[in-house]
């Protein structure tokens, strides 16, 4: 994680966010009067958007640790799927 003050990304915007971009970071801008900000990708805000979704009913939270946990142990099944 990353950290810049609101003068140096103004002053640096696009190599701040190329950066992001490159390297799938997220930026933490400090602003005055703590007044923090978060710049990231798009697309790492939907994922977490989508993490965020899946684990709120805490039936479906734990549907996924269990598959996570089967497969960590090596007890998964590959199926083949028509399309």
């Amino acid at each position: 994680m990353k950290t810049a003050t609101v003068s140096d990304f103004r002053a640096n915007l696009k190599e701040h966010l190329e950066s992001i971009k490159n390297d799938q970071d997220i930026l933490i801008i400090s602003g005055s009067k703590k007044s923090d900000f978060v710049v990231l990708t798009l697309e790492q805000f939907e994922s977490m958007e989508e993490t965020a979704h899946l684990l709120s009913s805490p039936a479906n939270a734990a549907r996924l640790a269990k598959g996570v946990k089967q497969a960590r142990l090596g007890k998964i099944s590959l199926k083949k799927i028509k399309i």
